[in-house]
């Protein structure tokens, strides 16, 4: 099925899908209804304007290779908008995906030093950095505190939030990564920066 946004068909073919849970009215019905149900914590990672008109929620899983694929999208989106557009952060490690969830709480354990888009971009330029061994060459690479980063990542330090983040994204009907939450528009897959922009410029017009 496609959604669409000011004329733009929006494919749901790149992404990853969760196993199905074999009722896919009720996985339709959270699609449709919970896009905007679920905001982020504030203290969530961000770039753009702490006051944007418009707020991109991102569901994402650093082993899923359309989430890379979507980051160039997401940086012209981010370029051209400016402040006009906050872009939050949200980890979504699929279950199958079984290096995904050690790099969520690492680049959370980077943050704790202030890198965590540094980290976050260095894992989507590389995808086989996601071992144990690589997560802590990338921080030290980063020149992050390796003390610090290893008994934060060697404790898990931050997996339950992870898996807060993974229970929000699923009551806004998250179903598989990438997904995104446009203002009040759920999209899904590696989109074009073009579909983004069309329900940026939409919602920035109905203001």
């Amino acid at each position: 099925m496609l959604s669409s946004v000011a004329g733009v068909a929006l494919a749901q073919d790149d992404w990853v899908r969760l196993p199905s849970s074999g009722d896919s009215s009720d996985s339709e019905a959270a699609h449709k209804s919970n896009s905007q149900d679920s905001q982020p914590a504030a203290d969530h990672p961000q770039r753009g304007g702490d006051n944007a008109a418009v707020t991109i929620v991102e569901y994402s899983d650093y082993q899923c290779p359309y989430c890379r694929q979507v980051e160039s999208s997401l940086r012209r989106v981010m370029k051209k908008y400016g402040d006009q557009v906050r872009l939050v952060y949200m980890d979504f490690p699929l279950a199958f995906h079984q290096q995904a969830m050690e790099a969520a709480i690492a680049a959370r354990c980077a943050d704790e030093q202030g890198q965590f888009w540094a980290f976050h971009d260095a894992l989507f330029e590389d995808s086989s950095g996601l071992s144990t061994t690589a997560l802590k060459t990338t921080a030290a690479q980063l020149r992050l505190d390796s003390m610090s980063f290893d008994r934060c990542l060697d404790g898990r330090k931050y997996e339950s939030a992870v898996v807060a983040d993974r229970t929000q994204g699923q009551a806004a009907g998250v179903r598989g990564t990438p997904y995104f939450i446009v203002g009040k528009v759920a999209m899904d897959g590696a989109q074009p920066a073009s579909a983004f922009e069309s329900a940026i410029d939409q919602q920035l017009r109905s203001r």
